[in-house]
């Protein structure tokens, strides 16, 4: 004999919310979008630096310079392979997200510095375009919080004193 109640052969319900997976959120942040991408045109247009100064046989002058390029290279590598390795370790743990992201800015900064040595040994007029064109938008946000920061202690000393008067004497507040 079957069972004729129907509330009894039908599954009970259940809500299940499906949330997007961890590489997926880990993929879709920003701050590893901008690594990658910042990352990947530092590294090329350091190729293609090398690469001309190799077809047309550029030199590296042998002074100071090039031990600074020397450290900086190295430098930019470490940054480099800490940021992948802070990227790969934040699919799991999200907490090192920072670190990545502050090593590959530094990364950025070491990569930059390299180019423009090998700009100075290909150009000085092209290394001074490049280098001033990379430097403007950050000496134009320090102008900007500094004048912000003037704006404020301006409207500060301009607001007006109130004053208390008890006794014919007048007292600041």
């Amino acid at each position: 004999m079957t069972n004729t109640n129907v509330a009894a052969t039908k599954p009970t319900a259940t809500t299940v919310h499906e949330y997007p997976s961890r590489l997926r959120v880990w993929w879709m942040n920003k701050d590893l979008q901008y690594n990658i991408a910042m990352n990947s045109f530092i590294l090329i247009l350091n190729i293609a630096a090398i690469s001309y100064m190799i077809t047309h046989k550029i030199a590296v002058e042998s002074d100071i310079t090039t031990d600074l390029l020397s450290g900086f290279g190295v430098s930019y590598i470490i940054c480099v392979l800490v940021s992948f390795i802070s990227w790969i370790v934040a699919i799991t743990d999200v907490s090192v997200c920072d670190l990545g992201y502050t090593s590959g800015c530094v990364s950025h900064n070491l990569g930059f510095v390299v180019l423009l040595h090998f700009l100075y040994c290909i150009s000085l007029n092209f290394a001074l375009l490049v280098g001033l064109l990379y430097v403007l938008p950050f000496f134009l946000c320090l102008l900007c919080i500094a004048m912000q920061a003037l704006r404020d202690w301006w409207e500060f000393v301009n607001q007006p004193q109130s004053v208390v008067v008890e006794g014919g004497y007048m007292q600041m507040q």
